[in-house]
């Protein structure tokens, strides 16, 4: 049996994992990375980045159909199986260049099933490898993330009927049409990509609104309906799945309103759960609560000394971007003992569907609800001359501000290329000049990002010539990063 000291053990290498290793390395620390899986976790493996690789090709036969006649001629179609064959591609060179990157840096990675025993020691056991090692760490980063929440009505099956996992690692061929269970982000974006692709698509969703979600403004969720129509996506609101029965050609499924139909598939997307089992979280006395989400305080530290939770298996946004933001929170305080909070308001959101979607900071909505009188600078897309050129000018863009101050408080993007534009967004709510960022930065020409200065001028123009004391920072220009 081999022991080795620590001063962080990270749990789990997914992106809290990864970031938490590698903020904890360049700050000077001795970092052991565990994982009981594939290295990356699930958004490299089986989740954000195969997904987005699918979604990239699902956009790119969009665009060249839409351009069909105007310089490009003749059909495309999409190859399913060798779009799966790249997404596999993709994620073993990411995968390989992996532990290269973190022994660069001196983190040393470890295989195998972490489990904490009751003297604040990390087992860890390779059962492929019939192997036990033990190490001490002064600090713990529990990073194990989250798995697909089960459908009481919908058991997956990982042949008919599947989840989001069973998607990107065993399904082979195109379903003929499928039924997605869920219209949040997830099912949102499958829906995208299986429709482009050459399946009949439905999305069955409990709630009143697609993406229904209190950082995603309602605009942007009819503007998704709207489009998902218009393709051929049949879109089932207020309605729910109560039973499913497998047949020899597929799935029969009966809704709440007592209606039946056919798929030959169906996939299960209506949220995930975090996922602790087998840690050992009772030996060391880290209280969870009834969901089974470790229990944080905004340091991100847990119920006991020393140790921390981050990204899927604490409550928060259950995004990729937040347990980045989590990873670097929680490695500062451990390593250096600072007292860094999370703040989720300056975390983007991004969803990759048949619209692009991106928002961050606060909504109209929520902004009035926090005692603000808040105002909205709109914009669109339909005279950006790079969008006509690409015949892509569908979305809109909205900047949120209060009235009296002008202080930038948020933000959402609907249409090409949101999620790299939003970065500006979430720039200017964390800038000592806010609203004002928009106006001081020289733009390339033409390009997507200059229309949020087109959009935001107007306003900036009147808060000139108006009598109001401007308070020109953006919302989270103070906070403590």
């Amino acid at each position: 049996m081999q022991q080795d000291t620590y001063d962080l053990a990270i749990i789990g290498s997914g992106p809290g994992g990864y970031k938490a290793a590698i903020t904890a390395a360049q700050l000077g620390a001795r970092v052991a990375l565990i994982e009981r899986n594939e290295q990356g976790g699930t958004c490299l493996n089986k989740g954000c980045i195969p997904k987005n690789t699918l979604l990239h090709l699902a956009k790119l036969m969009e665009d060249v159909k839409a351009l069909n006649g105007f310089g490009i001629h003749g059909d495309i179609q999409g190859d399913f199986a060798a779009a799966l064959l790249h997404k596999e591609n993709v994620i073993s060179d990411i995968r390989n260049s992996f532990p290269i990157w973190l022994k660069k840096l001196g983190v040393h990675i470890f295989h195998g099933h972490a489990h904490l025993n009751t003297d604040g020691s990390i087992d860890v056991s390779d059962p492929g490898e019939d192997s036990l090692q033990t190490i001490q760490s002064n600090k713990i980063i529990i990073a194990t993330g989250s798995k697909a929440i089960e459908h009481p009505a919908c058991k997956v099956d990982g042949t008919r009927i599947l989840d989001s996992y069973h998607f990107l690692t065993t399904l082979q061929d195109l379903p003929e049409s499928i039924l997605c269970v869920g219209g949040g982000a997830i099912g949102t974006e499958f829906a995208f990509l299986l429709h482009q692709f050459g399946a009949r698509v439905t999305i069955a969703e409990y709630s009143d609104r697609l993406l229904n979600q209190d950082n995603i403004p309602e605009r942007a969720s009819v503007l998704l309906e709207r489009k998902f129509r218009r393709l051929g996506v049949d879109v089932l609101k207020n309605i729910d799945v109560t039973e499913v029965e497998s047949t020899d050609t597929g799935v029969e499924v009966t809704f709440s309103d007592q209606s039946r139909h056919q798929y030959s598939h169906v996939l299960v997307a209506i949220g995930r759960s975090p996922l602790t089992d087998g840690l050992g979280l009772e030996n060391v006395g880290v209280n969870m609560d009834d969901a089974g989400f470790i229990v944080t305080n905004s340091k991100l530290e847990t119920s006991t000394h020393n140790i921390y939770a981050i990204g899927d298996v604490k409550r928060g946004p259950m995004t990729a971007n937040s347990a980045l933001h989590d990873g670097k929170i929680a490695a500062s305080n451990a390593v250096r003992n600072t007292h860094l909070t999370v703040n989720y308001h300056i975390v983007p959101i991004v969803i990759d569907s048949a619209l692009e979607i991106a928002a961050v900071g606060l909504t109209e909505e929520m902004a009035e609800n926090a005692g603000f009188s808040p105002d909205v600078a709109r914009g669109n897309f339909t005279g950006s001359p790079k969008a006509r050129g690409r015949l892509d000018y569908e979305g809109f863009i909205e900047v949120v501000h209060d009235e009296e101050t002008g202080q930038m408080l948020g933000g959402c993007i609907v249409g090409p290329e949101a999620g790299e534009q939003i970065q500006m967004l979430t720039a200017a709510c964390q800038s000592p000049r806010g609203l004002w960022l928009f106006t001081d930065i020289n733009y390339s020409h033409p390009s997507w990002c200059e229309e949020l200065e087109h959009a935001i001028y107007p306003y900036i123009n009147e808060f000139s010539q108006s009598e109001h004391e401007i308070f020109q920072p953006g919302i989270y220009a103070r906070h403590n990063q």
